[in-house]
Formats: C-alpha cells, sequence, structure tokens
C-alpha cells in the first residue's frame, strides 16, 4: 500500500514546476542575507497557527519563542523566522514549531506559492480539482501550483491531505527552479533508496545543496518530509530563486488588500524601484487612483495606499520598466470591504445613571481599522422599560433612558452588526440619579459653517458635564436642572426670554447651550457667559457682532442690453463692511429693510423687489423696498424709457452713493429666425412618425424674442416640391398647414419656440419644405418687409426603402443595483431582478432598453422601433424585465457583459449587440432638490395644522428630491421614494433657529421637530388654535449635502 501511495504521490508531482530549495539536515545551513520583510498578509490554513508577534528585535526572535527549535542552530533559527515574517510558514501552536510533524500537500502548496513567487490570483473562486472545495483557505495557492504547471491532474483529485516524500520534494524544488534541463543532464543517483524516476533530481538538489543525505549516508527517498526539513530548504529555495535561479521577467505575483485604503503588492523578483510604477484602476475607468508606493528594501514588495476603496474590481497594473523586463504585469483583486471583524461597547463603567446616558461601542474591520457604522448597520435591544435608542450617525454611539428604572437593577444592552452577524453585549447597573459636578467649556458653533456670531442669531455652546461618579451627563432634563446660566455684559445682549435651553445641536449626543443674540445690538458686544454646577463655576467670554454696516457697495451690469419695455431685469450686489466681509444674501436684505442702504433708479426704470414693502424689525417702519429675498439682487420690474439711466445704491451711514449707468436701447423687435437645437433641417418621414420642428426668434440684440408685436407676423407655408399630393399635414396650436391650406399668417407669440408637428399620409409619398418666413406688415396685414426666412426639408418614403441606421442609445453604463441593495440588507437576494423592478425607488437605478433610429444623413428619425427582447450572455451582472411594453434594465453586479437587442423593423427582426459595463460604484448623493424657493410664506401660517404634516406637503417644501447615481428619489404627494432607500442616503431633517411671536414665554413656546418618516411632530403650548412659532428653518441633509429652507408662518 505504501508503494502505491508513493507511485501515486510521484505521478502527480511529476511536472511540479517549483523553485530550488536547499537543505542540509542536521548541518549548518548557509549564510545567506534576508530581505526586508514583505508587507502581503496571505491567508492561514486551517490547520496552523500563524506566527506570534512578539517585539524582540534578534534576527532569530520569532523561532527564538518557539520550544521544539530552541537546540537548533542559530543559521537554522534565522532561516524559519524568515519565513514566518512573511508568513510562509505557519507554527503548530503558540509555542511549538512542529519541527517533526509530517507537511501536507496542503501546507507545501503555500509555502512554495510565496518563496517562489508564482502568480497566486485572488479572483479564483473555484477549484480546479474536486477534493479541494472552494472556501478551502490553501485554495489559491494549490491553484497558483497547477496555474505554473507544477501539478498534475490525477483523476481530477489534489489529495490536499496526503504526504510529501523527500524525493518527491527535490524533484518539485528543481523543477520549480526551472532546472529541469540541468537536472537531467546530472549523473542520477547510484543511492538506491531513490526511485529511478528522481535520482537525476536528487543528485543535482544535492549538488546545489538544497538537500542532502540523512544520517546513515543515505537520501531515503521515500521518507516522508518533516517541517523543519521541509522549512530548511524552502527557504535555501527562496535564496536559489532571488539570486542564480531569478526569473528573467517582472510579473505581478499577488495582491492583497491589508486596509480599506491600502494594498501589498508582491512581484516574482525584484526590479528598479526607480524605475518601476505600480497604479492601481477601477473596473471600467482607465483612469488611475491616486495612490502612494512605498518600496520594501528587497524591491519585490510594495504598499499602495489611497483613498479608502469600494466594493467592486480594481486592476494593479506595474509599468515604467522596458517592454522585455516584464511578462504578467497586471493583477485584478475584488474590493470586499465593509465586512467587522469585531463589534465591542467600549463604555468603560458598569454603573450607569439613572437618566438618559450614551453608550460608545467600537468596530473593527479585518485590517484592524475602525469602522463607522450606520443606524441601519445594527439592531439595538435594551433590556430597559423604555427601549428607545437614539443613534448619532458618525459617532458609534447611542443613547438610552434609565430614567424609569430602579437604582440597582440590571439592564442588558446588545448588538448585531447585521452583514457580519458580529454581536456585543453588556449587562450595566442602574445608579444614582446624575448630580452636575463638573462643567468643561468648548468651542460656539454657529449654523450654517459661521464664524462669526451675528446680531438675532442662535450659536451653541459645547460643553461637556460630569456627574458626581465622573460620568458623562447627556440627559437635557438633567443638564437643565443641575446647571444655572447667568450672563455678563452691557445692555440686552443675549435674548433670555425664548429660553437658552440645552439642545443635542450637531446631534451627537453632547447637548449644548442654545444662545440667541438679540436684534437691536448698538455695536459689537462682549458676553461673559457663567455657568454654576454643584461643585464649581465656570466662564467663558464670547464676541457677539452687530448688524454689519455697508461701506462698499458693487452693482453688477447687465449680461446683455436692457432696452425700452423690457421686464423683470436683475442686477447683482456685492455689499462688503469696512473689514472685507461679505455681506450674504441675508444681510443685504436686512440692510436694506433696517434702512442703512436706499435703493433707487432714474430713467424710466421701475424698481420693486418680490414684494413692495418690508417691516423694519427695531423701528417698526414699513420701507419700499427693491432688493429681492430670494437672492438678494436689485429688480427692475420694468424699464418704460429708452436713453441714459441708473440704478443707484445709497450708503446711509457714509452719505455715499454708488451708481451703474445704462444706456435703455430702442425697444425691442423681431430681428431673424432659427432652429430650434433639436430640430433638423432635413427629416425623413414614414406612417407612424410624427416628427416635430421649432422655430425660434430673435431680436436685434441676437436675444430670443417671443412677444406678440402687430408690426412683426410669421408667414409659414408647406410647398411641394414633388411626389403626391396630400402627403404631409404640419400642425401645433395655431397652425395647421397642408396642401390645400399651404400658407398661414400668424403672429410671432404663436410661432416662436411652439413645437410644429409634422404627420405623413399612411401610404402616400413625396417631398416638402416647410418654409418660415419673419415679415414686418401694415396695419391691413399686408408684408412691407420680409426680415428672414428659413426652411426645413420633408421627405415622406416608403419606409421598407428608408435607408435607416440603427443604433443602441442605453447610455454609458450602470451601477450594480443588487449588490448595493443586497450589501445594505435591503434584499434578501443580490440577484432577485423581479423585487429590484417591482420596488418604485430600486427600479430607478435601471435604464429603458431604447434603439435609435438616423437616416442616412445622421439626422435622427423621430421612430422608435419595438423591442422584442434582451438578451444578456451573463444574468448575474445585468437583469431585464422581460416587458416588451416597457421593457428596462438593471445592473446586478459588478463587470462587463454583453448585451444583444432584439427589436423590429419595417424590414423583419434585427438585433444589435453591444459590451455593457456595470459599476460597484457606492450610492453617491451629489444634490438636494427642493420645490418652493425659500423663505417661503405660509399663508394662513399662525393657524395651519402643521402637526403630521409631511415636509413635501405643498404648503410648505411642495416636493424634495435627493439626486444620486442609483437615480433620484422623489417625494411628493402620495409618493415616498426616499424611505425605502434611506438607511443608505441617510437623508435627515431637523428645524433650527425658530423665531417667536413677541411677547412669547419660554413656558409658551410651541415645539417643533421632524422625525425620520419626514413629519411634523407640532405641540402647541401657548394656545390651541394658533402657532406662536412664526419662522423656523428646515436643514436637509443626505451624506455631504446639504440645504436649508425657512418656513414663514403668516
Amino acid at each position: 500500500m505504501n508503494k502505491q501511495l508513493a507511485l501515486f504521490l510521484s505521478l502527480l508531482l511529476f511536472c511540479y514546476c517549483l523553485t530550488p530549495l536547499a537543505y542540509a539536515e542536521e548541518a549548518t545551513s548557509q549564510n545567506a542575507t534576508i530581505a526586508t520583510p514583505s508587507t502581503v498578509t496571505t491567508p492561514a490554513t486551517s490547520h496552523a497557527t500563524t506566527a506570534p508577534t512578539s517585539s524582540v528585535t534578534s534576527d532569530t526572535f520569532l523561532a527564538d519563542q518557539l520550544a521544539d527549535l530552541k537546540s537548533s542552530s542559530k543559521d537554522d533559527r534565522k532561516k524559519i523566522t524568515s519565513l514566518l515574517k512573511i508568513e510562509a510558514i505557519e507554527t503548530a501552536s503558540e509555542t511549538s514549531f512542529g519541527s517533526e510533524q509530517q507537511i501536507t500537500r496542503e501546507q507545501l502548496a503555500k509555502t512554495v506559492a510565496i518563496v517562489l513567487g508564482l502568480r497566486i490570483d485572488s479572483m479564483v473562486k473555484t477549484s480546479s480539482f474536486t477534493d479541494v472545495q472552494w472556501n478551502d483557505p490553501a485554495l489559491l495557492y494549490i491553484e497558483a501550483l497547477k496555474n505554473s504547471a507544477l501539478t498534475y491532474d490525477v483523476k481530477d483529485t489534489y489529495n490536499p491531505a496526503g504526504q510529501v516524500t523527500r524525493q518527491e520534494l527535490a524533484m518539485l524544488l528543481i523543477k520549480g527552479l526551472g532546472l529541469d534541463e540541468k537536472a537531467q543532464a546530472e549523473t542520477p543517483s547510484k543511492d538506491e533508496s531513490v526511485d529511478t524516476a528522481y535520482k537525476s533530481y536528487v543528485a543535482y538538489a544535492i549538488k546545489q545543496k538544497i538537500m542532502m543525505n540523512q544520517a546513515d549516508g543515505k537520501f531515503g527517498g521515500n521518507t516522508a518530509v518533516s517541517k523543519k526539513v521541509f522549512a530548511l530548504a524552502a527557504y535555501d529555495a527562496m535564496q536559489l530563486h532571488k539570486t542564480t535561479a531569478k526569473p528573467a521577467k517582472a510579473s505581478i505575483a499577488e495582491v492583497k488588500l491589508i486596509g480599506t485604503g491600502k494594498i501589498s503588492v508582491r512581484l516574482n523578483r525584484d526590479v528598479d524601484v526607480n524605475k518601476a510604477v505600480l497604479n492601481i484602476t477601477k473596473y471600467g475607468s482607465d483612469t488611475a487612483l491616486p495612490s502612494s508606493t512605498e518600496w520594501a528594501d528587497d524591491n519585490t514588495n510594495a504598499t499602495l495606499e489611497m483613498d479608502p476603496l469600494t466594493y467592486s474590481k480594481y486592476t494593479v497594473e506595474l509599468s515604467g520598466l522596458d517592454a522585455g523586463s516584464m511578462d504578467k504585469n497586471k493583477l485584478e483583486f475584488i474590493s470586499e470591504v465593509g465586512q467587522i471583524q469585531k463589534l465591542e461597547i467600549v463604555t468603560s463603567t458598569e454603573k450607569l445613571p439613572k437618566s438618559k446616558v450614551r453608550i460608545e461601542f467600537k468596530a473593527t474591520n479585518k485590517y484592524g481599522e475602525d469602522v463607522i457604522l450606520s443606524a441601519s448597520d445594527l439592531n439595538i435591544t435594551v433590556g430597559a422599560q423604555n427601549r428607545k435608542v437614539d443613534f448619532y450617525p458618525g459617532d458609534n454611539a447611542f443613547t438610552i433612558d434609565l430614567s424609569k428604572e430602579l437604582m440597582g437593577s440590571k439592564v442588558i444592552v446588545s448588538m448585531l452588526e447585521k452583514r457580519s452577524f458580529k454581536t456585543a453585549s453588556k449587562t450595566f447597573i442602574v445608579g444614582d440619579i446624575p448630580i452636575v459636578s463638573k462643567v468643561e467649556i468648548g468651542d460656539l458653533k454657529i449654523p450654517g459653517g459661521q464664524l462669526i456670531f451675528k446680531a438675532g442669531v442662535r450659536a451653541y455652546l459645547q460643553l461637556k458635564a460630569y456627574d458626581q461618579n465622573e460620568f458623562p451627563v447627556t440627559d437635557i432634563s438633567m443638564l437643565n436642572m443641575g446647571i444655572h446660566k447667568s450672563f455678563t455684559a452691557t445692555g440686552n445682549v443675549i435674548n433670555q426670554s425664548n429660553g437658552n435651553d440645552f439642545v443635542d445641536f450637531d446631534n451627537d449626543g453632547f447637548p449644548e447651550l442654545q444662545l440667541e443674540a438679540s436684534t437691536d445690538l448698538d455695536g459689537d458686544k462682549e458676553v461673559i457667559v457663567n455657568l454654576f454646577s454643584a461643585g464649581e463655576q465656570v466662564s467663558t467670554t464670547i464676541n457677539v457682532t452687530a448688524f454689519k454696516t455697508p461701506a462698499t457697495v458693487e452693482i453688477k451690469p447687465l449680461a446683455e442690453p436692457a432696452a425700452e419695455g423690457d421686464v423683470e431685469k436683475l442686477f447683482g450686489l456685492v455689499i462688503k463692511d469696512s473689514t472685507g466681509y461679505e455681506f450674504s444674501t441675508a444681510e443685504i436684505v436686512e440692510a436694506e429693510t433696517t434702512g442703512r442702504i436706499s435703493v433707487y433708479a432714474t430713467g424710466g426704470i421701475v424698481l420693486e423687489a418680490d414684494t413692495q414693502t418690508r417691516t423694519d424689525p427695531v423701528s417698526g417702519l414699513k420701507r419700499q423696498v427693491a432688493i429681492r429675498s430670494t437672492d438678494g439682487q436689485i429688480r427692475a420690474k420694468e424699464i418704460k424709457a429708452a436713453g441714459p439711466a441708473t440704478i443707484n445704491v445709497r450708503l446711509n451711514a457714509l452719505n455715499e452713493v454708488v451708481t451703474l449707468p445704462l444706456n435703455i436701447e430702442k425697444p425691442r423687435k423681431p430681428n431673424t429666425i432659427k432652429l430650434d437645437a433639436e430640430s433638423s433641417v432635413s427629416v425623413t418621414l414614414f406612417n407612424g412618425v410624427k416628427p416635430s420642428t421649432t422655430f425660434r426668434i430673435y431680436d436685434q440684440y441676437d436675444i430670443e424674442y417671443s412677444v406678440s408685436n402687430l408690426d412683426y407676423m410669421v408667414e409659414m407655408k408647406l410647398e411641394k416640391i414633388s411626389g403626391d399630393t396630400g402627403a404631409i399635414t404640419a400642425t401645433s396650436g395655431a397652425v395647421t398647414l397642408s396642401d390645400a391650406v399651404p400658407t398661414l399668417m400668424r403672429d410671432v407669440s404663436q410661432i416662436a419656440g411652439k413645437s410644429i408637428t409634422v404627420t405623413p399620409h399612411a401610404t402616400l409619398k413625396g417631398s416638402y419644405r416647410l418654409i418660415a418666413t419673419l415679415v414686418q406688415v401694415d396695419s391691413n396685414l399686408q408684408i412691407v418687409e420680409m426680415l428672414d426666412s428659413l426652411s426645413v426639408s420633408l421627405n415622406v418614403v416608403d419606409i421598407k426603402k428608408a435607408d435607416l441606421v440603427y443604433w443602441l442609445d442605453m447610455g454609458d453604463g450602470l451601477n450594480a443595483a443588487g449588490k448595493l441593495y443586497y450589501d445594505w440588507g435591503n434584499t434578501k437576494s443580490v440577484t432577485d431582478a423581479t423585487y429590484l423592478f417591482a420596488n418604485t425607488s430600486y427600479r430607478l437605478a435601471g435604464k429603458d432598453v431604447v434603439v435609435g433610429v438616423k437616416d442616412s444623413s445622421g439626422y435622427k428619425v423621430s421612430y422608435t422601433p419595438k423591442v422584442k427582447w434582451l438578451a444578456v450572455s451573463n444574468p448575474n451582472i445585468i437583469a431585464f424585465n422581460g416587458d416588451p411594453a416597457s421593457p428596462k434594465f438593471i445592473g446586478i453586479n459588478a463587470g462587463k457583459t454583453t448585451l444583444k437587442v432584439f427589436f423590429d423593423t419595417p424590414n423583419g427582426q434585427k438585433d444589435l449587440s453591444i459590451e455593457y459595463p456595470i459599476s460597484g460604484d457606492p450610492m453617491d448623493v451629489t444634490e438636494l432638490k427642493i420645490n418652493q424657493t425659500s423663505p417661503k410664506n405660509v399663508s394662513g401660517g399662525a393657524t395651519l395644522a402643521l402637526n403630521n404634516l409631511f415636509v413635501w406637503d405643498t404648503k410648505l417644501m411642495g416636493q424634495i428630491q435627493v439626486v444620486s447615481n442609483y437615480g433620484s428619489f422623489v417625494n411628493q404627494n402620495t409618493q415616498d421614494q426616499i424611505t425605502p432607500v434611506n438607511n443608505i442616503l441617510q437623508a435627515k431633517m431637523w428645524v433650527s433657529d425658530i423665531v417667536y411671536t413677541a411677547g412669547t414665554t419660554a413656558a409658551q413656546q410651541d415645539t417643533i421637530a421632524i422625525g425620520n418618516d419626514f413629519r411634523i411632530t407640532y405641540n402647541r403650548v401657548g394656545s390651541t388654535t394658533a402657532n406662536n412659532i412664526k419662522q423656523f428653518t428646515i436643514n436637509f441633509a443626505s451624506q455631504d449635502q446639504y440645504r436649508t429652507f425657512i418656513v414663514v408662518l403668516q
């Protein structure tokens, strides 16, 4: 049986091509230099423990910690330490190397693949052998041997648990080092312990000092290889691989992700690092990602660092060297980021105060990096009466409420990370009610990223409070009870009537002190904020800036001439104070409202803002205004006369006037006629196709003109060139042209910018011209002068004889919606396309299957062929909804696949193919849209029932939209496309900058908030029939996008 097993292994290993390994058993190994350890991380096998990592500086430090190597020579321990450092071999345990253990073919594969620089392809997901499973840690190494032509397929099995004999190892290493021909030329060994097929290889291995005879003078060819013998041979083979048996050409041997933005690259040999360039590109892009490269001292291993990678396929490419010195210079890998390796609750104390408390946790990925989780990533359960959890995005923290628990009771907090199924739990004991005993004051934060605390604005003073047990106090009610506030300043600087309570302004779980500056400051003020707690008093000084005094004004000129009769002309304004500070839109509007600037015009220009008057909040006076509140621009409502004119801004405090001189041109009149950009000068028509043509009119200043003018008309004419009479009819709202009525005269406003539909006859054919002529007419509508003319060729043809060109109009690519929504836990299967198409939010990531048509001259034809089917070569990448009536496709996984579209044409079915890319990009929010303009003046808002209204109600925002690379998610009326994907979008709304009606005390103030479902919660306190909040700001954020919307309740 042993002979049969030996023969089996002999045949299996006959074609191994491994790098030479030198071993001298029970003798001193040769001294060889050791390259700087590679940073490459390789998977450990399931049968061994990774090497210890004690911080000892000796070049034998790893081997020195293993009991069964302590008696080995220093040279041997150095060699084994080198292999352990590059993780080419594993220890049997933390204290033992397993020197006398017999190595297996699985262990051999990993070590040989690493020390000989074989190509290890992480994209390999299945084994070539039936006895190697897809999840076997050694899979990649075994496949590396096979792909390097170093294995046989013997009945499609590899026998990973099988032993390796000494003669098999000798042949394996010699072949792997490319020394096969030299070995065969060597005089065969006469050692009877070596089988005939191995004699030349054994002789050459001994000659190269890779392996030596055993103590009895014989080689012992059929003796199983021990782990120590194997390790020493592997080290010496690695040295030969780096020197006399070095590969002629450089290749990328392995790429490993060792951090979310960090990869290691191992080559099969050293290179000139002053020339070598390593770049990384994302699938579907030819542009290299910005990265930095650090080469190890061995000039073989390198580490690349870049911005965090997303889940996708990437390619690492080696360049910069002579083409003849490189072989396989590209290697792909999949960045599978996001998996959590460890989850733990890091709140250190075991006793929590009887109040709302902040719990902190830590999530770590497999690279040891901290990961920030969102609320949708976790299931959090609390064994308390109040199980509500308030999560703080970006902080890995949440708040629980223990105020109803009995002191001394136990509360268990448990967490489950839903993607990696990692758990954490901790039992806490409920302690005393917290008493604020210490306060630390931080920075002053102002909404909108402003740096200056201005009059009339709210700011938020950051602080951290601690109780009698030095635990952070985050419960707002405890802070309000435990901290007394006072303000030292000249005059009424901080408005205390609206209640300077603690609020969590930045939603991090640590409430801030809300401060509201008075609006009627007579200058900049310094305020000392005093906070008193049970244990101490702390103070800080803040500065409040009064309304700025305008010092310089710039009035922006118009981009186009102004003419008599114009309306709605806007002039931009830039206002700065004496320090160079530029006023915001709100500050410009406020400067005019409070009378610090006045705006007026001369020469027939009528100025009026979006409202005729505004009320000065300080004096109560109503002032006529010319500056729009929406954008801070001067609005010329109407221009009544040509000639010289001016726009003027008076700086009242300086008694200076800034003037923009204007020359108002003569009234506009139509002058030229042009085709719309979407219209063609030549149109091919056939039955069933109804293209449209649009003419546009321009005035003498080359500005589009579309108003009615009794002195000018457009003559429309349909002229037959050849063919059948009645082949074409042209219609629009004001025009119906045919052979029976070929000519009509119409007002400019009826033609300019209006679409004219051209309808061909079902059977008749012919060529026509559609002519639009701009003319001046007298009072009897007789033509006085022809100003301009333009024609469009219309050709009605037999559709079966039309020379048409078909193309696929399906864009440049899509994102992998299936993978994205599966990774985020929205779907249960990556390839569940039916569910993706059925969901109104998920299907937005898809596209329509569209076939475009052009005529022989390249003009687009208004004809859309009916799509019959979409064939996808790889349905794991793209899915088709299978509906010819409304054909759509959607990305499932990242990659490329071939799409073949079958469609009907007048001459029968045709098909077109295209290679279509699907990217694995994360969902990226690019814009937030709000339908209404801000500020929104809500008529009847003082009594409007706000509670339970959606923010996109027509009385408020009207519509909200989150625009992303996976579609634009719109919420309007009863439609909600944001909520189903909000675990990814992280869209959030909150209320700030609340303004109450005059005389409202803190106890009477209504409350307003916005929930996660975007519904408003409004609680009337001062009255049951009216609202005492007269203005508030809705903050709208998603990822890194941010908008504000001001609501004024009138």
